[in-house]
């Protein structure tokens, strides 16, 4: 990652925990069956990496509260939310890059990545993975990605990014993951599908836009007018008092050492 990516986020890490999606049950389920699988019968560690505020940290905790959890993100403010929220001091956090991992060869039977993989110089990632993965460990990249197709309003909402963001493109995040890690090394690659859909009010909707970077720098490009223009897209689309749905595809990308 370079200085700027490192710095996407802060000043983000309280909007960005309260408005970003959770990820669904069926995801959550088959990951925390791939670390049942990885670990055997030792005490499961996992490590997410990107880890943010730790969205899914957290959920993989509640599902397998007997396993040990870590997590590492380059951005100091999104690192401070997760500290916050993990009253109970159970994840160990740690500041660092992906590409760099300040942890033992073998230590962990898993390692996750949500939403983060896209600003990992990959190549340089997978190697680390498998170093600090055990023998048996698997690598696990989730994303929630929203489904644009067949949906005018969608549509209309990544065309005004783009239109305010230069450098943004709605097929920012379409890599074939499982093709990749096959390459790096890891065996069995492949992904699996979760689709689902999420309703919200107008307000939500836009605390949800206002937690990514990629709409900041639109915002900030356009002197705010981004905003107002969101608006309207909203009015033209959905009746004030109605519930937006928005349909996404959560998908799982998995491979092992």
């Amino acid at each position: 990652m370079n200085v700027a990516n490192d710095h996407a986020f802060s000043g983000l890490q309280k909007i960005y925990d309260q408005a970003r999606p959770r990820y669904p049950q069926d995801a959550l389920s088959l990951i925390v069956d791939q670390l049942a699988a990885s670990r055997r019968a030792e005490q499961g560690h996992l490590l997410d990496v990107g880890c943010g505020t730790g969205i899914l940290t957290r959920q993989l905790l509640e599902l397998s509260p007997g396993s040990k959890f870590t997590g590492c993100d380059v951005n100091e403010d999104m690192l401070s939310q997760a500290k916050a929220m993990d009253k109970a001091g159970e994840i160990s956090w740690h500041q660092s890059t992906a590409e760099e991992l300040p942890f033992k060869d073998n230590a962990f039977h898993l390692i996750t990545v949500a939403q983060a993989a896209q600003w990992f110089d990959r190549p340089k990632f997978y190697k680390e993975a498998r170093r600090v993965l055990t023998s048996q460990g698997c690598l696990v990249i989730i994303e929630n990605n929203r489904q644009l197709e067949g949906s005018a309003f969608m549509h209309a909402y990544e065309t005004l990014i783009e239109t305010h963001n230069s450098g943004y493109s709605r097929d920012y995040r379409r890599f074939d993951y499982a093709q990749e890690m096959q390459t790096a090394g890891f065996a069995n690659a492949d992904v699996r599908l979760f689709p689902w859909s999420r309703s919200m009010s107008h307000q939500d909707f836009i605390e949800m836009a206002k937690s990514s970077s990629k709409v900041q720098a639109a915002i900030k490009a356009s002197n705010g007018v981004f905003l107002i223009e969101l608006d309207q897209i909203l009015q033209k689309y959905w009746a004030e008092d109605e519930q937006i749905v928005i349909d996404y595809s959560t998908q799982v990308f998995s491979g092992h050492k």
